[in-house]
């Protein structure tokens, strides 16, 4: 802020204070408790600068009006000591302002409206970085506040005693006012002195000593204290002293820290330097700062009288004298500058799951995508180039379309990306990935289902009809339940289960996939422990849990999630998917395929039916035709946990039976494998829930032993 600031900026300052604790602390109402004495003292400064305002306002209305004048420059000259001693606070506002923007992450519901703010771990440090600014900026402004205001009201009644000689029709007007005098001049009058009890010798010599460690620019000798400086020195180790310390009932609870202590003599021998400073005489800054000296010396006064009413008990002159040099300093050293936050950082209440190389551009730098997982449904991800990351991106899938572009039909499957859609806001985002491996990896973290089996061109039917609506060609792919894990550190001492050792022989991005397994290779493909596409054991989708209820403890057991079968087809003239689940009422009816009907023809075809009435056939499509309709295409909508919106996705009636056919009998026998490769991982699923089941219903029902 250059000095000389208008009453504009003051009014634009304290707003930008009010907007602050509007937006995070009222509006949002969501702001973690340590952060909500923050932004009330935010709102108490923004509240000083608005009386500060209507100081000069004040003084505006009353100042006799003159032809002549510049109302305006009058009043950069008036403020320019305000801003020297105050600071600059409205550099301070703005880093509050850039902290909240950049730190800030909104929760939205199905809705898409704020509902609160979360607040990250590694914000503290800057807050209180920033709090303690706002607390020092407050508190000068609160010191120099009243003085300021009363040096107008003398140089306007200056004024008024001058137009009172020379405007003779006006004196009865201004005899009462003037022949008032104010109590509070004769209080703030600098001519007053106060006597304070000496200072130990031995601690002045030390304070002495101290003004030579790390002092400012404008620092010249003692005898020449550099006011902006010594007024920082002064009000911050006032601040630090014995004005919050409260004494108990007892006598030893009545001597404050002896650091407290010091800091009120330091503040006491500042003040006496100050006073003498010949700077203080310096023309057009001594009225205010005169008197703002007297306002914190009426307060260093009120705490020297605790120790004279004997409400305070000093601490020993030899504890005090033996502090370490620290305790002694006097210059107020400035605060280090605010370090952005690495957003390629694993932060707090964050995981992450899944690290991948990104194509190489020509003229580009080779880069990376991270995503960390922060709830089931919602990740951050970070595209990383060098050292260099690029602005993270907020993925929550309540409102977030998870659009498959590398899927459309009719279109290019060779292409390896996705969409990303935020539906409240334009805000897209591709993410371009080397190969469908990766593709299926970022989609598994999004959806929580593992791609298992992805397949190419293979029309369907429903009830064997060729009529439009039901039939078509699609990408089949079959998903099996199974969120990203966390990477780990692999163990030298704890031997893998059976599932695991099978698993990471069979598999090319197991346990050997994670970003340990990385630290020293020179080109990392990937660092995730997805289990592989090839090879599906064990689902693990199955999970109990302890319930503590009124009749005692007991174990709730999830029930397991099914795979699913997912067509990414057409449905009139729009992208749509089909979506059903693989129960155990869901099989392959061999006996209705074509080859029944006529041996010698090759087979192509697999009838998939239901042991119940109807198949729980469940169709989205976008809400436009292809092209624009593409950014409606969600494949979020079928993820776990559950969409909200899922319960809104068109069921399909009366599907008895559903008909593929495939380019090749090869192909057909390639689907059949994978899907009882998934059917075993599917019973083995139920097999294990149920056996937690027996078992804890036998350990319930057995007879404890007497």
């Amino acid at each position: 802020m250059a000095f000389g600031f208008s009453i504009g900026d003051l009014r634009l300052a304290w707003q930008l204070g009010s907007f602050l604790h509007e937006k995070c602390f009222t509006r949002a109402q969501g702001a973690d408790i340590l952060y909500l004495r923050f932004g009330r003292e935010i709102q108490s400064f923004a509240d000083n600068l608005q009386q500060l305002e209507a100081v000069v306002n004040n003084a505006n209305r009353q100042r006799p009006r003159r032809r002549w004048a510049n109302p305006e420059h009058e009043c950069r000259i008036a403020l320019e000591p305000v801003s020297q001693a105050v600071g600059d606070f409205s550099k301070t506002l703005g880093e509050c302002e850039t902290l909240l923007n950049d730190r800030e992450r909104f929760r939205r519901d199905t809705a898409g409206f704020v509902d609160n703010v979360v607040w990250h771990v590694s914000t503290q440090r800057d807050v209180d970085i920033l709090r303690e600014r706002v607390q020092f900026h407050a508190t000068k402004l609160l010191i120099v506040s009243k003085p300021f205001e009363i040096g107008l009201l003398l140089e306007i009644r200056q004024e008024l005693q001058d137009l009172r000689r020379d405007v003779s029709e006006i004196k009865g007007l201004l005899v009462d006012l003037l022949r008032d005098e104010d109590p509070a001049l004769d209080a703030m009058n600098p001519a007053r002195r106060v006597a304070f009890p000496g200072i130990p010798e031995e601690v002045v010599q030390r304070f002495t000593d101290s003004l030579t460690s790390n002092p400012p620019a404008t620092f010249q000798d003692v005898a020449n204290m550099p006011l902006k400086e010594g007024f920082d020195a002064l009000v911050y180790h006032f601040a630090q002293g014995t004005v919050e310390f409260k004494p108990g009932f007892h006598p030893s609870q009545r001597t404050p820290e002896e650091t407290q202590f010091v800091n009120l003599l330091k503040s006491r021998w500042i003040l006496d330097k100050m006073e003498q400073s010949s700077h203080l005489s310096a023309a057009g800054t001594a009225p205010l700062w005169t008197s703002a000296l007297a306002e914190i010396k009426s307060d260093i006064i009120k705490e020297y009288r605790r120790f004279d009413t004997n409400q305070l008990v000093a601490p020993p002159k030899d504890v005090i004298v033996g502090l370490p040099d620290e305790c002694f300093s006097i210059w107020v050293v400035d605060a280090p500058p605010l370090v952005p936050p690495d957003l390629a950082e694993q932060r707090p209440l964050e995981d992450q799951i899944l690290e991948l190389a990104l194509p190489d551009a020509v003229g580009t730098r080779r880069s990376s995508l991270a995503v960390f997982r922060r709830s089931p449904i919602e990740l951050r991800l970070v595209t990383t180039t060098r050292d260099t990351a690029n602005p993270d991106f907020i993925v929550n899938t309540d409102i977030t379309r998870v659009i498959p572009a590398y899927g459309t039909p009719g279109g290019n499957n060779d292409s390896h990306n996705l969409l990303l859609s935020n539906r409240h806001v334009q805000d897209l985002r591709w993410q371009y990935l080397c190969n469908a491996e990766d593709v299926q990896s970022l989609q598994q973290a999004l959806t929580g289902y593992r791609v298992h089996h992805s397949m190419n061109n293979a029309a369907w039917a429903i009830n064997g009809s060729d009529k439009p609506h039901k039939t078509g060609k699609a990408m089949l792919q079959l998903w099996q339940p199974q969120s990203l894990p966390v990477p780990t550190e692999p163990s030298d001492t704890l031997p893998l289960s059976p599932i695991q050792s099978s698993a990471s022989m069979t598999s090319p991005r197991s346990l050997s996939g994670s970003r340990a397994s990385f630290a020293g290779s020179n080109n990392p493909s990937r660092r995730s422990t997805a289990l592989s596409t090839s090879t599906t054991l064990f689902s693990g989708s199955s999970a109990t849990s302890v319930m503590v209820g009124n009749r005692g403890n007991g174990t709730a057991v999830k029930t397991p999630e099914p795979p699913v079968i997912v067509f990414f087809t057409m449905y009139d003239g729009k992208y749509a998917f089909l979506h059903f689940k693989l129960t155990d009422r869901i099989y392959v009816d061999p006996e209705r395929c074509y080859c029944r009907q006529n041996s010698r023809k090759p087979c192509r075809t697999v009838v998939i039916v239901t042991k119940d009435k109807s198949i729980d056939l469940r169709r989205f499509h976008a809400s436009q035709e292809s092209g624009k309709g593409l950014y409606t295409w969600d494949l979020a909508r079928f993820r776990i946990p559950r969409h909200p919106q899922y319960k809104d996705v068109e069921v399909v009636k009366k599907v008895e039976y559903l008909t593929l056919d495939f380019d090749t009998v090869e192909a057909k026998d390639e689907f059949r494998k994978e899907l009882r490769s998934l059917e075993k991982v599917r019973n083995l699923d139920n097999d294990m829930c149920r056996n937690i089941i027996a078992e804890k219903q036998i350990k319930d029902h057995k007879p404890s032993k007497k």
